[in-house]
């Protein structure tokens, strides 16, 4: 099967979703519903694959099709959410239909959209980072959204050292937390802590003297 071209496929997907939502997190604003998530998307896609058919999530607590999208997250909103893509929410669930290229890409905009929204939520410092960082904050929301699997005190550490453009010690930092311990987690860990350490090449760190 020939290569995805993950950023064609996102613009095309991004204008169906953008165009056929209603007035919701993916339509919210289309500034903001564009910056940043193609790279959320490709980075989501490194680490979830892409799966036509639903599967158990190999974290064991869910349902999932596309790119690692939670079809037991929100059942309702996913429900509706597939039900604009002319999807019907139980036979995708139960494995009696499954999706095209398109289809998976146009889901995977809303989680890319979703996660950026939920973690500059949490913390509004984020819409002064670049993509690149965004997206690994964005990574680490979709796959350890609650606070048992990565404690807030966790995040804020990484957080802080990342606000103020220090990513060697955010790196350091997050290469240190609870999620990033766990067996599972491990392979995706030590790419969010490199993409991480990079930084922001085109941002020039500020001093106070």
């Amino acid at each position: 099967m020939a290569r995805i071209n993950i950023r064609l496929v996102v613009l095309v997907a991004l204008a169906v979703v953008v165009l056929s939502a209603p007035l919701t997190a993916a339509r919210r604003n289309i500034g903001d519903a564009t910056k940043c998530v193609g790279e959320v998307a490709e980075l989501l896609q490194r680490h979830e694959g892409r799966h036509r058919w639903a599967y158990k999530h190999p974290l064991g607590r869910f349902r999932a099709v596309g790119v690692g999208y939670n079809l037991d997250d929100n059942k309702d909103q996913r429900r509706k959410e597939l039900e604009r893509a002319g999807l019907d929410y139980d036979k995708v669930y139960n494995g009696d239909i499954g999706l095209t290229e398109l289809e998976i890409s146009g889901l995977l905009i809303l989680d890319a959209d979703r996660d950026l929204e939920r973690i500059e939520q949490t913390e509004g410092r984020f819409k002064d980072l670049c993509c690149q960082v965004r997206a690994v904050f964005a990574d680490i929301q979709h796959t350890a959204p609650s606070a048992e699997e990565f404690p807030r005190e966790d995040l804020d550490q990484v957080i802080e050292r990342a606000s103020s453009q220090d990513y060697k010690t955010a790196a350091d930092e997050l290469e240190r937390t609870k999620w990033c311990s766990q067996g599972r987690n491990r392979g995706r860990c030590r790419d969010n802590v490199d993409l991480l350490e990079r930084g922001c090449p085109e941002q020039k760190r500020h001093y106070v003297i």
